[in-house]
């Protein structure tokens, strides 16, 4: 029911125009489409999944070196470790942002092939709105994994001592 109350809506503001495709062509575009929309939530799910187990990871370096305080060696190498870890979390976050990047494009050009209304639907949101929007966050999932390294040191720089 909403969708006809969409469509009549945008009726009244321009002519829909279905898809030029031929029926077989439009659900494979539609398949397509539906691929790269679930592999984005997919990368998505990755992104939070990497950010969470580094940031369990660097609470087990932290009890880890708690216990074994009196091992200097190990405290010095699990801070070592930190930055590693760091470093890789943030590279992972990074190729995965560029992953749903790739599969936005297939998206876009699938959704060209698409009728004027569904075009007209995904135009609701302006792709710069859409970045500022991703890159906000992954801006502050990198913010994260460096302020969780920083706590390792801060924590751990005592044990030096």
């Amino acid at each position: 029911m909403a969708a006809e109350a969409l469509a009549e809506e945008f009726e009244e503001e321009e002519e829909i125009f279905p898809s030029d495709l031929d029926e077989a062509t439009h659900r494979e575009m539609l398949h397509l489409y539906r691929e790269s929309a679930d592999t984005v939530r997919f990368a998505k799910t990755q992104q939070w999944k990497t950010l969470g187990a580094t940031m369990l990871l660097f609470a087990g370096f932290i009890a880890l070196a708690k216990i074994e305080s009196s091992n200097l060696a190990l405290v010095k190498t699990i801070t070592f470790s930190s930055f590693v870890v760091s470093a890789c979390a943030l590279y992972m976050l990074t190729l995965y942002q560029l992953w749903q990047n790739t599969e936005r494009e297939k998206i876009r050009a699938a959704a060209k092939h698409l009728s004027s209304l569904a075009q007209s639907v995904r135009d609701l949101k302006s792709r710069r709105e859409a970045n500022v929007h991703r890159y906000t966050i992954l801006f502050f999932m990198a913010a994260m994994l460096c302020l969780g390294n920083a706590l390792v040191v801060i924590v751990l720089k005592p044990l030096y001592s």
